[in-house]
């Protein structure tokens, strides 16, 4: 049996890394949005304005972020016609953070509701096309008593909220 590579514990056995328009917008909009720090960050060439890697921390979890590179196939959801991601932040006040993340710029997709897995959570696209559907939980059911509210909930309240399509979405503000 071979030996298998350990999870950084700093940053945990899974961190999700954003092609953006613009990180250093980017960047900005998390901060805003949803309280991110910045931990570090470098640019393609000193003093050059493309960031190959920008890490934040975002409610205790790692978030990278970067420029697009076309030449190196690293394309914005927004250069792309959409993203076939959602991200899931898991905050102890939905509405608050909702409410400052689309204040700092973030799209309404669904406004915050009460959901039939136990959250209350609702769902926007960043500046940047990412989406992000932002909750906190208020139940704690069983899977068979989600699967039981899912079952007799309509598809679109299953998919847990209507996203836009690309062509919905306004360009990035610069």
């Amino acid at each position: 049996m071979r030996d298998r590579p350990k999870p950084n514990a700093e940053l945990g056995p899974l961190v999700v890394q954003l092609t953006v328009s613009d990180a250093d917008a980017a960047v900005a909009f998390y901060v805003r949005a949803f309280g991110a720090s910045e931990l570090y960050r470098n640019a393609e060439a000193p003093g050059g304005r493309r960031v190959v890697h920008c890490e934040l921390l975002v409610a205790g979890a790692r978030l990278v972020v970067n420029d697009e590179f076309p030449d190196h196939g690293l394309m914005a959801p927004t250069s792309l016609g959409g993203a076939a991601v959602t991200l899931n932040l898991y905050v102890s006040d939905v509405d608050t953070v909702y409410a400052q993340a689309i204040a700092a710029g973030g799209r309404m997709t669904a406004p915050p509701a009460d959901r039939f897995w136990g959250a209350r959570s609702g769902a926007l696209i960043d500046p940047f096309g990412h989406r992000w559907t932002i909750a906190t939980q208020v139940e704690d059911l069983a899977p068979d008593e989600i699967i039981r509210r899912s079952n007799a909930a309509p598809i679109e309240v299953r998919l847990g909220a209507r996203v836009k399509a690309a062509h919905e979405v306004e360009p990035p503000r610069r």
